[in-house]
C-alpha cells in the first residue's frame, strides 16, 4: 500500500505523513516512512537522524530520505554526453545547446519515484508512506513524460537534418538510438507509476490550510489531478482554529488572547465553506486538523495526534 502527501510547503505535510506511519504502524502493519522534502522535516518532526538507507524507528517503522540528486545528475550528464556526440562533427553547430535542453523538469523527483516503485514491491513493507516535496516538484515528475517526448521529436528532427547536410555522412545512429531509448523508457516508467497511482493500494492525499493561497494551490492541485485522471482520496486541512463557543467568545472584548483567536477563528470560516464545496466537487473525503495544545514531534506526540487525525478505524 501507498499513501502518497503533498502539498504546499509549510502546511504541516511532513508532520500528518509522519503521524499516518505512526498510526500504521502501531496497527502491527510495517511500515516505511519516506521523505523527498529536501529540507528534511521529517527528521525534526520524528525526532531522530534518518539517514538515505531504510533506518528503524520503532516497532514496525522504518524511516528513509530519499536522495535521487545523484541520479538525476548522472542521468542529465549521459544524456549532455550522448547530444555532444551526435552533433560533434556539424560545422559551426555548438552541441552544448541540444545538451542544455537535456535538463528536464523532475528528473530528481522521477528518480525519487523509482526508489518508491521499488519499496512497493518490496515484501518487507505493508505500507510506504511518501511525503513529497512541495506540490510543484511532484507535478513535475507527473508531466515529465511530455517534456520527455517532445524531446525525442526535436533529437529525430535533428537527426534528419543532419543527414541530409550536403557532403555529410551521419555516423552516430547508434548515439541516437541509445538516447531515445533511455528517454522513452523513462517515459514508459512514469506511466506505469501513474497507472500504479490509480489503483486500490494507493491514495493520493492533499494538506493544506485555511488561508487564499493554501486553497488556490489545492485547488490548482486537485483539478490538474483530475485532468491526469489521478484521483485525490483525502484533503486535510490542518491547522484549524476550533469554536470554543459564545462563553469564550463573549470575553474578547477583556482577553486579548482570545480575541486574537476568535478574528482567526473568524478569518478560516469562509475558506473551510471553500473547501467544503471543493470536497463535494471532486468527491474528495475532508479530514480537517485543528490545533493542538501540544508540539507534534517526536512518537509519543505523534501517536497522541494519530487518535485525532484518523481515529480508531484508521485512514484506509
Amino acid at each position: 500500500m501507498l499513501i502518497l502527501f503533498t502539498g504546499k510547503g509549510g502546511v504541516g505535510k511532513s508532520t500528518i505523513s509522519a503521524t499516518t506511519a505512526v498510526h500504521h504502524a502501531s496497527q502491527g502493519k510495517k511500515t516505511i516512512l519516506v521523505s523527498s522534502d529536501p529540507a528534511h522535516s521529517t527528521d525534526d518532526v520524528i525526532g531522530q537522524k534518518i539517514g538515505f538507507t531504510p533506518t528503524e524507528i520503532a516497532e514496525n517503522l522504518w524511516g528513509l530520505n530519499i536522495n535521487a540528486e545523484t541520479q538525476a545528475k548522472e542521468f542529465l550528464e549521459r544524456m549532455n554526453a550522448g547530444m555532444m556526440k551526435l552533433t560533434a562533427n556539424v560545422p559551426g553547430f555548438d552541441p552544448e545547446i541540444l545538451g542544455d535542453m537535456a535538463g528536464f523538469p523532475g528528473m530528481e523527483e522521477y528518480f525519487g519515484m523509482e526508489m518508491i516503485y521499488n519499496l512497493m514491491n518490496d515484501a518487507n513493507y505493508d505500507v510506504v508512506v511518501f511525503d513529497t516535496a512541495p506540490t510543484g516538484h511532484t507535478l513535475k515528475m507527473l508531466t515529465a513524460p511530455d517534456a520527455i517526448r517532445a524531446f525525442i521529436l526535436r533529437i529525430l528532427r535533428m537527426k534528419a537534418k543532419i543527414e541530409n547536410l550536403k557532403g555529410f555522412v551521419f555516423r552516430k545512429k547508434s548515439e541516437t538510438a541509445k538516447v531515445v531509448k533511455e528517454l522513452e523508457e523513462i517515459c514508459d516508467r512514469i506511466e506505469t507509476f501513474k497507472k500504479m497511482l490509480r489503483t486500490d493500494d494507493c491514495s493520493i492525499n492533499l494538506v493544506s490550510i485555511a488561508s487564499e493561497a493554501g486553497y488556490q494551490e489545492c485547488f490548482r492541485t486537485i483539478k490538474f489531478l483530475r485532468q491526469i485522471e489521478l484521483p485525490v482520496k483525502h484533503l486535510l486541512v490542518n491547522q484549524i482554529v476550533p469554536d470554543f463557543g459564545e462563553e469564550i467568545w463573549a470575553t474578547v472584548e477583556e482577553n486579548p488572547a482570545a480575541a486574537m483567536t476568535h478574528r482567526r477563528f473568524q478569518i478560516q470560516q469562509p475558506y473551510l465553506d471553500r473547501y467544503r464545496s471543493l470536497a463535494s466537487e471532486y468527491q474528495v473525503r475532508l479530514v480537517g486538523i485543528t490545533h493542538v495544545p501540544f508540539e507534534p514531534m517526536g512518537l509519543p506526540a505523534l501517536a497522541k495526534l494519530s487518535t485525532l487525525v484518523w481515529g480508531s478505524k484508521g485512514m484506509i
